[in-house]
Formats: structure tokens, C-alpha cells, sequence
């Protein structure tokens, strides 16, 4: 079960289809090893009309332009070569109509002609290729994309993005993994920026794979060179699945300083894991400018972690606000009776004795001995003795606290026996 989530939608679709398309790549004709192919030539005749409808679609007369094709085709006594233009042609037509299952055809009769100029098989393949993803056909379009891969050198990067794609469709991730790398790989060679959309592929295929090590590689550049919140959260997710706390915490405050983090889960996320780095002064600074601006709500458990944060940082008194706020918002009186313990070790003893008793009063405590007890060393310390010693009787009520409570009284009463001794002296 994977644990990280995020949009795997990438437009790529979009994005790299522009049919007829001129593809920029080396073919075997270009090497020093190619075999020579004997084509036919064009006559001037069938030229003519090709370019009868090539103007007639410059001017938008697609119709009459596939009608001028007709024609020519009717007419017959075309050569290998002059069939195969023509069958372009038609291509890039029903292509312009959105016309894809009349452009796949074309294209299919274009390269079942024989003698074919090794750049125009080339580009049919590769746009055939492009027509069957649009059809959401990958195992075709795959099959066509390979075929045109051993056919030329030095591809295009898209290409490769084409096919890493169409493996991606059909889940075959490991596949996909090779050509979605190379797309990448190629631009970063030559000194460029590959496209947003490419790093989001490899990144999700990297995850289906789950190395979440490759897909931080990932993420790291797209933070540089297109810096999101989306992306600042998947690193961070990312780099607490590689178990990386402090990897972890740095992309949050990192997006934290560039001010894209505005949600309140995002933020809570941030001080809880600035919590757990040993930072809570900066855990709270971030709870406390959340609750300002209005970006984190002020309910229970976030007051009671913004008081955390404040106690664990030393700073008790500022703890206090946020602890009572949260208190009032409290069915129970555990809260209370925190606040009187925070009293207590500011030598507040008043304030101490009122919160414990509202605690005490509201009721609902996990641990009432504990408060009992807390509250008769709160009389104590303001010499109220006749006070403390009922609180600790009622702390010996509690197996937990019997014996404590016992020895607590059992020193006040001396101490009162020893007092009013004095007094009648």
C-alpha cells in the first residue's frame, strides 16, 4: 500500500501532439552505413494536384481539398512514391477534421507502399505512433514507436517521453522507466531545462516502482527549477518514507520561508515535526502567526500544542494563554488542572488553587488523585493547613495515592499540633 499521493495527470498528451510533425532525428539514411533505397521519382502532374490541395487546406477548404485527392486517386497509374505523398496528404487532412480514424488509415496505407523514402517512413511511423495514443490504443502506439526507434539515431526527447508514456498507460512501469529517464537525461546533458511535465513522469513511475530514493532525486529538481508547494510537500512526505527527519523538516521550512505553505494541515505538520527536532520555540512561533492570520483554527488541540510547544520551549507564562483558551473549549477538567500545575511551578499558588478546583469541579478526570494531591501542596505553600490536609485526605481515597497522601497528613497534623503548642507558649 503506498503511503505518498499526489496528481499524476501530466499533459503530455496535449502537450507533444501537433500533427504532421517534422521529426527532428538522425535516420539510418544518415549513417555511414545506410542501405541505399531506390525511389521513384514524383512527376510534375501529380505534384500539381498535391499542391492544388495543399493550397485548398491553407485556406481552410478541407473538404475540397480531400475532393482534389479523390480525384487524383481515382485516376490511378501513380507510382510507389506519388501513392505514398498522396496518402500524406490525406493524413494530415483528416488529421486537421479530427478526423483520427481516417489519419491512422492514411497512414497505415502510406507504409504498406514499397520503396519508401527511409525519412517519410520514418515520419509516418512516428505520427501513426502519436495518432494510436490519442486513441488511448498504447500497445499499438508502442509497437509503432519502437519500430521507429531502431530506425533512427539521435531521437528527439519527446519521443522518448511518447513511449515512457504509453508504458505508463498500460502499467508497465519498469518500461516505462528506461524511456522517460533518456527524455530527461538528454536535455540535462546539453546544459537545459527539461519540461515541468517530463520530471512529473519520471517521478511517477519512479513511484509505482516505490524507490522513493530516485523520486527524491526527482523532486529535488523540481523544486529548483519549478518551485511549488506540491512539490516542497511530496519531498518532504518523500524524505520521511526514507526515514530522513531532518531532510524532512528542512523542505517544509523551506517552503514555509518562501510562504507557500497556507493550509492549516500544512502547517500543523510543520510544528509537530519542529516539535519532534527539539525547535519548539520555532514550533510555536509557527502555531501563534497561524492563529493571527486566521490560517489555523483556534480549537482545542491546536491551543493545547500551541501551549506544548510554549511550555517545551521554557517559556511557561506564554504556555498560559493558549492552555486557558483551550480549557474553555474543554468538556473535561484536565485542562484546568494543567493550567493549576503550570500555576504551581510559577509560584502562583492562588491561581493554582482556582484552576485545580474548576478542574476538579468539571469533572472528568483521568487522574484525580494526582490533582488532589497537587492541590493540598498548593495550600500548603500558602499555609492553609486545615485546606491541604482535607485535599490529601481526599487524594487517600485513591489507591494510587494512598500512601503519599497518608504521609502528607500525617506531617500537617504534627505540624499543627506543633504550631498551636507554640501559641500557648
Amino acid at each position: 500500500m503506498k503511503t505518498l499521493a499526489f496528481t499524476a495527470g501530466f499533459g503530455v498528451v496535449s502537450a507533444l501532439l501537433q500533427l504532421p510533425e517534422v521529426v527532428h532525428a538522425q535516420t539510418a539514411q544518415d549513417s555511414a552505413e545506410r542501405k541505399t533505397v531506390t525511389t521513384p521519382t514524383m512527376r510534375e502532374r501529380v505534384y500539381s494536384v498535391l499542391s492544388q490541395a495543399q493550397k485548398k487546406a491553407e485556406e481552410n477548404l478541407t473538404s475540397e481539398a480531400i475532393t482534389t485527392l479523390d480525384r487524383l486517386q481515382d485516376r490511378g497509374g501513380l507510382n510507389s512514391y506519388e501513392v505514398a505523398m498522396m496518402w500524406k496528404s490525406y493524413a494530415s487532412l483528416y488529421f486537421s477534421q479530427d478526423n483520427y480514424d481516417g489519419a491512422i488509415q492514411a497512414y497505415q496505407n502510406l507504409l504498406d507502399q514499397r520503396d519508401l523514402p527511409e525519412a517519410l517512413e520514418t515520419e509516418a511511423l512516428y505520427s501513426l505512433g502519436q495518432l494510436y495514443f490519442v486513441r488511448e490504443d498504447y500497445k499499438s502506439a508502442i509497437e509503432l514507436f519502437e519500430r521507429w526507434f531502431k530506425k533512427v539515431t539521435n531521437p528527439a526527447p519527446k519521443a522518448y517521453v511518447f513511449l515512457a508514456q504509453a508504458y505508463y498507460q498500460i502499467e508497465e512501469f519498469g518500461k516505462a522507466l528506461k524511456p522517460a529517464r533518456e527524455a530527461v537525461a538528454v536535455l540535462e546533458n546539453q546544459g537545459e531545462v527539461p519540461r515541468e511535465d517530463w520530471y512529473m513522469l519520471l517521478r511517477a513511475v519512479h513511484f509505482e516502482l516505490n524507490d522513493y530514493t530516485a523520486m527524491a532525486r526527482v523532486l529535488e529538481k523540481l523544486v529548483k527549477h519549478y518551485p511549488k508547494k506540491s512539490y516542497w510537500m511530496q519531498l518532504s512526505d518523500v524524505y520521511g518514507e526514507l526515514k530522513q527527519a531532518d531532510k524532512r523538516l528542512s523542505a517544509l521550512e523551506i517552503a514555509y520561508r518562501q510562504n507557500l505553505l497556507s493550509e492549516e494541515k500544512e502547517l500543523i505538520k510543520l510544528a509537530q515535526l519542529l516539535l519532534r527536532a527539539g525547535v519548539p520555540y520555532k514550533a510555536a512561533r509557527v502555531l501563534e502567526k497561524g492563529m493571527k492570520n486566521g490560517s489555523i483554527s483556534e480549537n482545542e488541540d491546536n491551543l493545547l500544542l500551541l501551549s506544548s510547544a510554549w511550555s517545551m520551549a521554557q517559556e511557561a507564562e506564554k504556555s498560559l494563554p493558549a492552555l486557558i483558551r483551550a480549557a474553555n473549549l474543554s468538556n473535561t477538567g484536565e485542562l484546568e488542572v494543567r493550567l493549576g500545575q503550570t500555576y504551581f511551578q510559577l509560584d502562583q499558588w492562588e491561581q493554582a488553587v482556582a484552576f485545580i478546583r474548576k478542574g476538579l469541579e468539571k469533572g472528568e478526570l483521568g487522574q484525580a488523585d494526582n490533582a488532589y494531591l497537587l492541590l493540598g501542596l498548593s495550600f500548603y505553600n500558602l499555609d492553609r493547613l486545615n485546606e491541604a490536609i482535607d485535599s490529601f485526605r481526599q487524594a487517600a481515597n485513591y489507591d494510587d495515592s494512598i500512601d503519599e497522601a497518608r504521609r502528607w497528613i500525617q506531617y500537617l497534623e504534627k505540624e499543627k499540633q506543633r504550631r498551636e503548642q507554640l501559641a500557648r507558649n
